[in-house]
């Protein structure tokens, strides 16, 4: 078989060995490496080009006035050159053009040189801007291209791997959910099951119609089914019909006495006497329709009581007991004839007969408790199953399969741990499933897997998170940031002319003095201080608002006795098989990329989706429409 689900390979992926629990997800893009070129880095202008710009605006006016000095010479030397008659013209209008033309050309020569330099930064700035736009194309196409390499390579793995439960895994408790979610549970839980041990044994006492998925899907793979409706056809089975008066009796007395506290045993005590001897007096044909009989003709009740023959009816009212006897245990043979009365004509009056269902033997056997009402008499059968249960696993005879109980939140915690421990002991995987987490779940809850499914009450969310345990965490607690920079820039320019004139009796002198200075000064200074500080708090591994906020077709498995507590997130979604990338084995280990060189930061230690969200590639609701016969086939 391949690793990947399609459609025509449907029962194939749910009837698989290895048994399940649901399936875990694990991102693949939680593999891909980022690229790994940084981003272009747009370039900078130069500070040679700001200072020659800024040198060509104070420089401007004083090289368009040298033009005009430039050109004044001109026009004095050409025209003394004309007046000794040795300059090339003498002509006053000429020398005054040649003279201008120095002037303009020479001013507009530096006009626009000073106009080039200022504009210097404005051009490197643009063509900086256009080489950085053909950086980041060229990045952006080099990016895409091992973007789609990664994704390539990344689609080849596997997301959906089945969620085995340890092969050591005694009993598993499954508390909270709605009707669809158990409904999801037990067929995947229970294909996987019945393909690896080819037996299964339910006991279905939610009231709901949690396992006719699992029974459709069973009968399509040509699997043996059993169902059984209860409580009419609980005398169908071989529940109670196999055991000797001893264990009738111990049946009998602990299902009458399941909501007693344990303190209680003077009642049980006596009840176990009455029918102890009752039993006695039955010989070896001993079923309940004749205990209930006895018990009404210890009582003198009205009737034939055919169950009974004439000797044995004289027998039970005259010499079982005395009258004594009789009269100050009259409220203990009226309770357990209360009791009794109900299961007459649930039970055949006689023995064994040959077209009842044995429990514990290859294929699928289910016991469907329909009737949602809740009395005291159904509450008595729910605890009676419970007993014969316990009496089929004393009993010899093998007990094949795991044996899955749904709906216990009305049975006894004292006899659930019974169950459980005779499970134990002949080897039998147990799976109790309770709705809510409260009363007799809160001291039965604690086997080597528990499974949280949605829990709409907040008390007992709360408790389920005190379950699941606390660990320390180190939280940010503190995040400090400074940000300090300064910039200074300064110029200036100073420009002198001075003109001394020295006159006396010596010969005159003319002395003239210029100076020019241009000083740009540039400072830039900046600081970046970051720091934080972490606290370590003790939390919750699971928050209590996760566990109200989970869909119906996702649980948080809590693993424990491997040394350490492991805590999962699992989709019990049957229709998950028909996604791609879907294994029935565990995912395999792969390494994660460094956080610093992958694509996707994981959301948590390990990846896997939240609690309470569900995976974008398939939709509930394609389950949840699927109708199948409301009658089983």
């Amino acid at each position: 078989m391949s690793d990947s689900a399609d459609g025509s390979a449907y029962l194939d992926f749910l009837f698989v060995e290895g048994e399940r629990l649901g399936w875990v997800f694990r991102d693949r893009h939680l593999y891909c490496h980022r690229f790994p070129e940084p981003y272009p880095v747009p370039g900078q202008v130069g500070d040679g080009v700001y200072f020659n710009a800024a040198t060509a605006s104070v420089d401007k006016w004083r090289r368009m006035r040298k033009w005009v000095s430039i050109g004044f010479g001109v026009m004095v030397v050409l025209l003394c050159l004309g007046i000794i008659g040795q300059g090339p013209t003498s002509d006053l209008g000429v020398i005054i053009l040649l003279g201008l033309a120095v002037m303009i050309g020479g001013a507009l020569l530096s006009w626009f040189n000073s106009r080039a330099a200022e504009d210097g930064p404005v051009r490197e700035r643009e063509r900086q801007s256009r080489l950085y736009e053909a950086e980041c194309a060229d990045w952006e196409e080099r990016r895409a291209q091992f973007d789609a390499a990664e994704r390539r390579r990344v689609d080849s793995y596997l997301e959906w791997g089945a969620a085995l439960m340890p092969p050591t895994t005694r009993r598993v408790d499954i508390v909270g959910g709605s009707a669809w979610g158990w409904e999801a549970l037990l067929t995947v839980m229970g294909t996987s099951m019945l393909r690896t041990t080819g037996a299964m044994t339910l006991v279905d006492f939610s009231g709901e119609p949690t396992c006719h998925e699992l029974v459709w899907l069973a009968r399509a793979a040509s699997i043996d089914v059993t169902a059984i409706r209860l409580p009419d056809q609980v005398g169908e089975t071989t529940l109670l019909s196999e055991a000797d008066g001893q264990g009738l009796v111990d049946s009998l007395v602990e299902a009458m006495h399941g909501d007693a506290p344990a303190g209680r045993r003077a009642d049980r005590a006596q009840d176990d006497r009455i029918l102890s001897s009752v039993c006695r007096a039955l010989g070896e044909d001993v079923t309940i329709p004749r205990i209930a009989a006895a018990v009404s003709v210890l009582l003198d009740e009205p009737g034939d009581f055919p169950e009974l023959s004439e000797a044995e009816r004289e027998h039970i009212g005259d010499a079982l007991f005395s009258d004594e006897f009789r009269r100050q245990t009259h409220l203990n043979l009226r309770r357990i004839e209360s009791h009794l009365r109900p299961l007459r004509d649930l039970f055949t009056a006689t023995g064994r007969r040959e077209d009842q269902h044995d429990l514990g033997k290859p294929g699928l056997t289910c016991l469907v408790y329909e009737n949602t009402a809740h009395n005291v008499r159904e509450e008595l059968l729910k605890e009676l199953v419970l007993q014969g249960l316990i009496q089929r696993l004393v009993s010899p005879e093998p007990f094949v399969g795991p044996l899955v109980i749904a709906g216990a939140d009305d049975l006894n915690h004292r006899h659930i741990d019974r169950l459980s421990d005779m499970c134990i002991r002949r080897g039998v995987r147990l799976v109790v499933m309770f709705r809510h987490l409260r009363d007799s779940a809160v001291r039965a809850v604690g086997g080597d897997v528990v499974a949280f499914m949605r829990l709409s009450n907040h008390e007992e969310s709360a408790r389920a998170a005190d379950f699941i345990g606390r660990q320390h965490t180190f939280r940010l607690s503190q995040l400090t940031r400074t940000l300090g920079g300064s910039q200074t820039h300064s110029q200036g320019n100073t420009l002198g002319f001075s003109d001394q004139i020295s006159s006396g009796p010596g010969p005159r002198s003319v002395s003239v003095g210029r100076n020019w200075t241009h000083t740009r000064t540039v400072a830039d200074s900046g600081n970046w201080n970051e720091s934080q500080s972490e606290q370590r708090s003790y939390e919750y591994v699971v928050e209590p608002r996760t566990l109200q906020d989970l869909p119906d077709y996702a649980l948080i498995e809590v693993t424990q006795g491997t040394g350490r507590l492991s805590v999962r997130s699992v989709e019990c979604n049957p229709d998950i098989v028909s996604l791609p990338r879907v294994t029935t084995n565990p995912l395999p280990d792969l390494p994660l990329p460094h956080p610093s060189q992958a694509a996707v930061q994981p959301s948590g230690e390990p990846p896997r989706t939240l609690p309470g969200q569900s995976h974008p590639a398939y939709d509930e609701s394609n389950w949840a429409d699927q109708r199948y016969p409301e009658e089983w086939r």
